[in-house]
């Protein structure tokens, strides 16, 4: 996918309202987000998130959209996660600037794959960063990307295993988590990107 995505904040606020997740921007941060960074990266999605961000956790998500696959989108339920830290994570207050598929070069790589994105400014996405983006793109599209791959995350789960999310089709979006030295040719890297020329990227709150 080479398209760039840029979500405003009132975008952001409509698509999650959509799917009953509370969401408000405060006037400050819609003078401050209608200012889209430069990020000179293809196929990616950009979106913001206000500091008010306590219903952007995975558990309050999964608790408002559900499991039905009757009606997307919504989470491949599992009882492993239930009680995993990782779940109850705020999504950062700030922008967002994610990759829509995996990196080609990262699929069937190992977890410590992930070293090699700092050179080009990027690096691993949480878990929350990661289905936010699916969940946007699909209330205003339809679209229901990474049906067969999943992404690495930044999050640690139980056991040292490392969190991994895609799959996002007719069951959901499913939540996984491998041992580091796993490796699958489903298994890839979204990354978030960081121009660090970018002040508002570097520190959104600033």
């Amino acid at each position: 996918m080479s398209l760039t995505i840029s979500l405003t904040p009132e975008q952001v606020e409509q698509r999650l309202t959509k799917l009953g997740i509370p969401c408000r921007f405060t006037s400050e941060e819609r003078n401050r987000y209608n200012t889209i960074p430069v990020v000179n990266r293809d196929g990616h999605l950009r979106f913001p998130t206000p500091a008010d961000n306590t219903a952007l956790t995975l558990r309050n998500i999964k608790s408002i959209v559900g499991t039905d696959p009757s009606r997307q989108p919504c989470f491949f339920d599992h009882p492993w996660y239930l009680d995993e830290q990782f779940m109850a994570v705020s999504c950062p207050s700030g922008w967002h600037n994610i990759g829509m598929d995996v990196i080609p070069g990262s699929i069937n790589q190992p977890f410590n794959y992930a070293d090699r994105l700092s050179m080009e400014h990027a690096e691993l996405p949480t878990a929350i960063e990661v289905v936010l983006m699916l969940f946007l793109h699909y209330v205003g599209s339809g679209e229901q990307l990474m049906l067969r791959k999943h992404t690495w995350c930044l999050d640690v789960a139980s056991l040292g295993r490392h969190v991994t999310v895609g799959a996002f089709g007719r069951n959901g979006v499913f939540i996984s988590s491998h041992p580091p030295g796993f490796a699958s040719r489903g298994l890839g890297i979204c990354p978030i990107v960081r121009d660090t020329n970018d002040d508002w990227l570097k520190n959104p709150q600033s």
